[in-house]
């Protein structure tokens, strides 16, 4: 297996981004979401991408790729943030059509959530396989969510398993620096496995990281 790659997701201000970058996050996430949390503007993600470039210069730190998550969003939402970003993550009921489109619109690389609460969920990334670039494997959001994730809510990762494409995948849902070894070791005898995906199981508040717990998390998932 590969080097598990990291990313944190909904980071909302720019300490929080240089300190993960500097713990050697492999990507972050910004949330384009209005119901989120952890939503941002795309000037607050121009922002976080400026201070970035500056740390990085300075600090002699590799710039970690940025993601920008959306849920079912228009064309003017994801052209607004797209010029700060290097990829695209779906969230949402976007077709495979879809998905590739915007890709070659924008030239970015793109990534399609796929919820799992049974393994029979899993069957959906067959579909998105060919239009996306990266699937992530998120836990299925809780009866009645306004959100499709966030929620902190775990599931049996090993039943990813039960996919057998070759499009690579992260695993996201649940994970904190306690069970992030365990979530990987899952994956062990996935080719298609590149790493794991953290938001809500870093955080002191929602929206608010505990860069003591991403220090943590990045730590653990790569030492995996």
């Amino acid at each position: 297996m590969t080097a598990v790659a990291v990313k944190i997701c909904g980071i909302k201000d720019s300490r929080t981004a240089v300190a993960a970058a500097k713990a050697g996050a492999d990507y972050l996430g910004f949330i384009f979401f209005r119901k989120s949390p952890r939503c941002i503007s795309a000037e607050q993600a121009e922002d976080m991408t400026m201070a970035l470039k500056e740390a990085s210069f300075e600090e002699g730190f590799a710039l970690p790729r940025l993601v920008g998550l959306f849920v079912d969003a228009g064309e003017k939402e994801i052209a607004e943030a797209a010029p700060f970003l290097t990829h695209f993550q779906f969230h949402g009921h976007e077709s495979p059509e879809r998905v590739e489109e915007l890709g070659v619109e924008f030239a970015v690389d793109v990534i399609k959530a796929i919820p799992v609460g049974e393994k029979g969920d899993v069957a959906l990334a067959d579909e998105y396989a060919e239009a996306a670039d990266m699937l992530l494997f998120d836990a299925k959001p809780p009866p009645g969510a306004g959100r499709p994730g966030g929620h902190g809510v775990a599931y049996d990762w090993s039943m990813i398993s039960a996919y057998a494409g070759e499009t690579p995948y992260l695993v996201a849902g649940g994970l904190t620096p306690d069970n992030v070894n365990s979530a990987v070791a899952a994956q062990q005898k996935a080719a298609a496995f590149r790493g794991v995906d953290v938001s809500s199981g870093v955080e002191r508040a929602p929206g608010v990281k505990d860069i003591d717990a991403v220090k943590a998390f990045i730590s653990k998932a790569k030492s995996a």
